[in-house]
């Protein structure tokens, strides 16, 4: 019963507290003591515990997605996403340069990353990956905390504006074999009911977005601040494949399987995502990093 409450209350979109309650299955635990209490003298302890031991097993089941492996790629496209957390720390910088270097991605995608960071990245990245998305715009006075590097080009570059801030970012990546329309994102957190509706608003600029689009292929790479149990994630499933990895919150003291799959990646049929696996590193930041491995099938 728990289960089912849980799976009803995941439909509804609003008050933003609920909705963030809701984006994790350990929220049956809640509802089952809340049951239990109701039919305390109708039960007993141990009939209490064994319960609670089968519904925190269901909630691990529901949530904990580490990693996943569908094979070997022929050839694959590699892709790197990481939230930073705005930290600027020379020797986390100079790991991070160094991981980027040694890693030989298609595609580096960072959020979280402030301006004095973007500066020293780029000076140090750059020989390495020529092509990049500095994630604003001086004379349009639009400014984001997203940085990309990539081999390829990047094309007819577009910024959504939201006030002086761009949460979402389009592009058109020329990869060898085909123009890819590239979005990524970094919506704010929902911690309040005003940056809960900026976050909902930015996801749906994305999926008309990804609609209007002419090009047949299309990635989306982010931190979207939602969770894989929002129903909410449905808006983007439309004809894109996607695969979820727990990337948060990155803490020794937080067990793995009580983590959210936050940071998303979707990319549109026939392609398929190979593996998308966690990098164990990089503990200054409280994300994940993420490297996704992709088939288009070309």
């Amino acid at each position: 019963m728990p289960s089912i409450i849980w799976l009803l209350l995941k439909q509804v979109h609003s008050p933003w507290w609920l909705e963030n309650a809701l984006s994790t299955s350990f929220i049956i635990l809640v509802f089952y003591c809340i049951l239990m209490l109701t039919l305390i003298y109708f039960v007993s302890y141990l009939h209490c515990l064994g319960y609670f031991l089968i519904n925190f097993i269901l909630a691990i089941l529901l949530n904990n997605t580490v990693t996943l492996s569908k094979g070997t790629c022929n050839d694959p496209i590699v892709f790197f996403q990481f939230n930073m957390k705005y930290n600027e720390g020379e020797y986390e910088i100079n790991e991070l340069i160094e991981h980027l270097v040694e890693g030989q991605y298609h595609l580096i995608t960072l959020q979280g990353v402030s301006q004095r960071s973007k500066r020293q990245i780029v000076e140090k990245l750059s020989p390495y990956y020529p092509h990049f998305i500095l994630g604003e715009s001086e004379h349009r006075q639009i400014y984001s905390d997203q940085l990309l590097f990539s081999h390829y080009g990047f094309h007819n570059i577009k910024y959504y504006k939201s006030g002086n801030n761009s949460f979402l970012i389009n592009s058109q990546w020329q990869l060898p074999f085909s123009n890819i329309s590239l979005y990524t994102l970094h919506p704010p957190s929902p911690r309040n009911e005003k940056l809960w509706q900026t976050r909902n608003k930015i996801i749906y600029q994305l999926k008309h977005a990804i609609n209007r689009s002419s090009l047949k292929v299309k990635v989306v790479v982010g931190d979207l601040n939602l969770s894989k149990n929002s129903s909410r994630i449905k808006l983007l499933g439309h004809e894109m494949n996607t695969e979820f990895v727990n990337s948060w919150p990155n803490k020794h003291y937080v067990f793995k399987f009580l983590g959210l799959a936050i940071d998303h990646f979707w990319v549109s049929k026939p392609a398929t995502i190979c593996s998308r696996q966690r990098i164990e590193k990089f503990n200054w930041s409280d994300h994940f990093a993420v490297k996704t491995k992709v088939d288009f099938k070309y």
